[in-house]
């Protein structure tokens, strides 16, 4: 009977590292370094912020435009889920200035093409599905409460803010949406930046974005409050702060998972 044959791992390819322990003052560290990168590489940076914030604004009219203005919110923050796989350019802006490289704006662009882009791609994939079941799982909540009439967002929130009913509503669709939130933020926050980092696979990625996190949750779970909040504030100051917002926690990221995985 022949017997199976265990083909060793192709020299360069990465297997999955072993994270490290982090602290608070590693994420000031990281906003720092953030800070500076895109200092130093502003013009690339607004141009990430800007168009990231000129797709959210379309997404918005739209949803104005089609009676859908009960999903606005659940929208904002599946878009705001994508961003890991859509920062892959500021990861590398990062990662060429931090190895001393040229950075050149083709190199960017395509850095979603690194190691053959297939695993890259394979991720993006993974976050647009999660995206999407999660503004599915929104629209059905909202059906459950109040069935498929399209209410106006004024009024949703003065419905949340005034009946039992519309509480109710808003604790279900924050505590399902923190659940989905958290599942896609634990295998993702390190994942893309390794993938770029790394010759490696999804799964590896994944499995040690999420070892990272479970490795550090109290520091990680600050990590999430800190985006939150900066991201918010971003949004109350018109859209147009997130343009700085977005890639300088762009850069600090790339620079926090070089803490924890690199």
């Amino acid at each position: 009977m022949a017997q199976a044959t265990i083909h060793p791992a192709e020299h360069d390819y990465s297997r999955a590292p072993v994270a490290r322990r982090i602290t608070i003052d590693d994420l000031k560290a990281s906003l720092v370094s953030g800070l500076a990168d895109y200092n130093r590489h502003m013009v690339p940076g607004l141009g990430f912020g800007l168009f990231y914030v000129v797709l959210g604004a379309i997404g918005i009219w739209i949803s104005f435009q089609m009676g859908w203005g009960h999903m606005i919110f659940p929208a904002l923050s599946g878009f705001l889920l994508f961003g890991p796989f859509a920062a892959l350019g500021l990861y590398e802006i990062s990662r060429r200035d931090q190895a001393g490289e040229r950075i050149e704006g083709t190199e960017v662009i395509l850095s979603f093409t690194r190691h053959g882009g297939g695993q890259i791609a394979l991720f993006g994939l993974y976050l647009f599905i999660a995206t999407f079941a999660w503004d599915k799982v929104s629209t059905m909540i909202y059906g459950l409460y109040y069935g498929m009439e399209p209410v106006a967002i004024d009024d949703l929130l003065i419905r949340v803010f005034t009946t039992s009913h519309g509480f109710l509503f808003a604790v279900t669709g924050i505590v399902s949406g923190g659940i989905i939130a958290g599942a896609i933020f634990a295998t993702s926050v390190f994942a893309v930046p390794m993938l770029l980092d790394r010759d490696t696979d999804v799964l590896t990625a994944a499995i040690s974005s999420l070892r990272a996190v479970e490795a550090n949750l109290f520091v990680m779970g600050v990590w999430g409050v800190i985006v939150c909040g900066l991201t918010t504030v971003g949004i109350l100051a018109g859209f147009i702060g997130l343009a700085v917002v977005l890639p300088i926690l762009g850069h600090a990221t790339w620079h926090l998972y070089c803490k924890v995985l690199r």
